[in-house]
Parts: C-alpha cells; structure tokens; sequence
C-alpha cells in the first residue's frame, strides 16, 4: 500500500489554484476600449450596445455596473 502525505496534496492543490489564477489574469482595458468592442460585436445599433454593456455578465467580468445614459 501507497501512503499518500496531507503535505503532497497541499501543495498540489496549491499548484491547481496558481494554475487557474494564471489562466484568469486581469487585463486592463478602457471603457472606451470596452464601448468599441461592443460596437464591433453588436453593430452601429446604440440600444443594442447599450444593453450587452449594461448586462450582468459584463458587469461581472469588470467588477463595476456600467450605466449607459442617453
């Protein structure tokens, strides 16, 4: 039989966590640079861009609420 240490497990779940944080790192982007690509995802249609930004998967990726006013 096989002794598995509480030690080798630590630091392989460690290792998993260090992996996902590397394959989630935060990129810095603009809410300009945010807008435009909305318009080249959306198209030229203003309701249309302002409701994929306002929308919560958006708001959960920027960890802020965007609010767009007309």
């Amino acid at each position: 039989m096989r002794k598995s240490s509480g030690k080798k497990g630590t630091t392989r779940l460690q290792r998993l966590k260090q992996t996902a944080r590397a394959q989630h790192d935060a990129v810095q982007t603009t809410l300009g640079e945010l807008i435009a690509a909305a318009f080249d995802t959306v198209g030229n249609e203003v309701k249309d861009v302002a409701r994929l930004l306002s929308s919560r998967q958006i708001g959960r990726a920027a960890h802020a609420r965007i609010v767009l006013v007309q």
